[in-house]
């Protein structure tokens, strides 16, 4: 099978929408020989900051030599980005795993979504590799979420909780942590975002009812704060640490990592080296990421109104109150007007485009809304126009793209 026919099956099966629920995956898991209990898991959930936590804390384990797995989601350049050991999933592997469970869920008649496909499809390569341990971001929410079918974990992380997907996990911030909270497993352990005290009290509950030890991270720590462009820098506790992941809020995900690595530390065999050259070669795409230079084009996936917060903390903690031209895609399903009110203070000029997604708001429309807040708008079809609309008229200004990650693919390329 060839990846265009792999991305019509995953089409074809993901029709349905998104499916929340764990016996279909405990179901499957089981029939393949339970390949999660082969390796250790530590398991990242959480509305805002999940990719970047679990890439500090992958590649740290990496440095130190451990195989050590990465699921994230959605991918960003390429659509194996999501499965990684050392190096993503090459095209030939995931062919061919495809296929074994694509036999497995067909022969036994289990209607998956694409998500638990491709969830799957990344459990059995962690164990068919030999992976020791495997950094498991959710996908939404945690409760029922596809990566939440495993009976133990090394130790659950929860991130900032924000307003987002509200249709499926409830309509306050206290709603939406409980479903978050539900990673937690029996007599675990979970290092969570300090954040406001309600969201708080709900992981507490939690933890008290699964008998967790709950640690919160304490965002004091951080001294000696740089934070520009190219690199955030700081000191913790007895180490000094340079992150090529920049921005305000990279500085809080990172905080967040070195608490879950400190609580590994217990069992794992990681040095300070580790850690610091962890923290150093740490990368992920679409995250405050400066993709060009003259003029300056960072992406950042900020797509809901907390990412816009710490989209505009970044913005004015590295280039002060100059004014930016934001390329602006969104999907329909985004309290976007609530992202324009946090943004347009900031803002030169906008440029919209509609977004390489089903769900994607057509830039006019988006376009209309921003014209109650600036006289400044153009609308492109696609990302692409946008940004070459953007560095032909705004030579001298800094160009941030923002709003979704489904248009990151096709920036990077272009750029």
């Amino acid at each position: 099978m060839n990846s265009e026919l792999i991305y019509e099956y995953l089409d074809k099966i993901g029709r349905d929408g998104y499916k929340l629920g764990l016996d279909r995956m405990q179901k499957t898991l089981k029939i393949l020989g339970n390949p999660e209990k082969s390796f250790k898991i530590i398991h990242v959930a959480g509305t805002n900051g999940k990719g970047s936590t679990s890439t500090f804390i992958y590649q740290t384990l990496k440095e130190h030599g451990y195989k050590t797995g990465l699921f994230t989601s959605p991918h960003i350049i390429n659509f194996y980005d999501r499965i990684k050991i050392d190096k993503e999933i090459s095209e030939e592997d995931f062919m061919r795993i495809f296929e074994i469970i694509k036999d497995t869920i067909e022969e036994n008649d289990i209607k998956v979504s694409t998500f638990e496909f491709i969830t799957l499809c990344a459990i059995y390569y962690f164990a068919e590799q030999k992976c020791e341990y495997v950094v498991l971001e959710v996908g939404m929410g945690g409760r029922l979420d596809a990566t939440n079918a495993t009976d133990e974990t090394l130790l659950s992380v929860i991130t900032k909780i924000g307003l987002d997907h509200q249709e499926y996990l409830g309509n306050t911030l206290e709603e939406i942590a409980y479903e978050k909270a539900c990673i937690m497993k029996q007599n675990g352990r979970c290092v969570v975002y300090n954040q406001q005290e309600s969201v708080l009290d709900v992981f507490r509950e939690v933890a008290e009812e699964r008998d967790n030890k709950l640690y919160i991270c304490d965002f004091d720590e951080a001294k000696n704060i740089e934070i520009n462009a190219t690199h955030n820098s700081f000191d913790w506790k007895n180490l000094h640490i340079e992150t090529r992941l920049v921005g305000r809020y990279q500085l809080f995900n990172a905080q967040l990592a070195l608490s879950a690595i400190d609580v590994l530390r217990d069992e794992l065999d990681l040095s300070d080296e580790d850690i610091i050259n962890g923290f150093k070669n740490a990368y992920i795409p679409a995250r405050f990421d400066v993709i060009r230079q003259n003029p300056t084009v960072i992406y950042d996936g900020g797509h809901n109104a907390d990412g816009v917060k710490a989209l505009k903390s970044s913005i004015e903690s590295v280039f002060g109150d100059k004014k930016i031209v934001f390329v602006y895609g969104v999907l329909k399903d985004k309290d976007y007007n609530d992202e324009i009110k946090l943004i347009h203070e900031n803002a030169k000029a906008f440029v919209t485009f509609t977004p390489d997604s089903p769900r994607a708001l057509k830039a006019e429309d988006l376009k209309k809304q921003i014209e109650a807040y600036s006289d400044n708008v153009v609308a492109k079809s696609n990302v692409n126009d946008a940004v070459d609309y953007a560095i032909e008229h705004f030579k001298d200004d800094v160009i941030i793209i923002f709003g979704t990650l489904y248009s990151a693919e096709q920036a990077y390329e272009h750029l």
